[in-house]
């Protein structure tokens, strides 16, 4: 199991939840600006970056694994991220400092700031690691 986060950015990347998104607000993300950003973040972190499939990308450390859905589409109004293992903190400061985008917790919608897990993250996340 995963958790699933959504990278999307607006004009004012104001909204106080997913639900209050107009889609006209929506500034799209291009597959090859994602790739541009994770060759980048790979370079920077010293981590391992598979772009074999444009639309899956993944990056891999030895402490978390990103899969992130990025569709077939040139371009993309959010990027799905797929985490396992611990929090990705300096990959969620990189996307959002270079990007100009914010970060949603699938689950409730609601945004979060990279570095306080949120609640429902973090208890799973502690099961888990607890229960091996």
């Amino acid at each position: 199991m995963s958790w699933e986060v959504l990278m999307i950015r607006t004009k004012t990347n104001s909204e106080a939840a997913l639900y209050a998104i107009k889609s006209e607000n929506i500034i799209p993300f291009k597959q090859t600006e994602i790739v541009d950003e994770l060759k980048k973040i790979s370079a920077e972190l010293g981590v391992f970056y598979d772009c074999n499939d444009l639309s899956w990308q993944i990056l891999d450390s030895d402490s978390w694994l990103i899969e992130l859905n990025v569709g077939d589409e040139a371009e993309t109004e959010c990027v799905v991220l797929y985490i396992r293992g611990d929090e990705p903190k300096e990959v969620f400061d990189i996307l959002i400092a270079d990007l100009n985008t914010r970060l949603a917790e699938c689950s409730t919608g609601e945004f979060f700031t990279p570095g306080e897990p949120t609640e429902r993250w973090k208890a799973y996340r502690d099961k888990i690691v607890n229960d091996q």
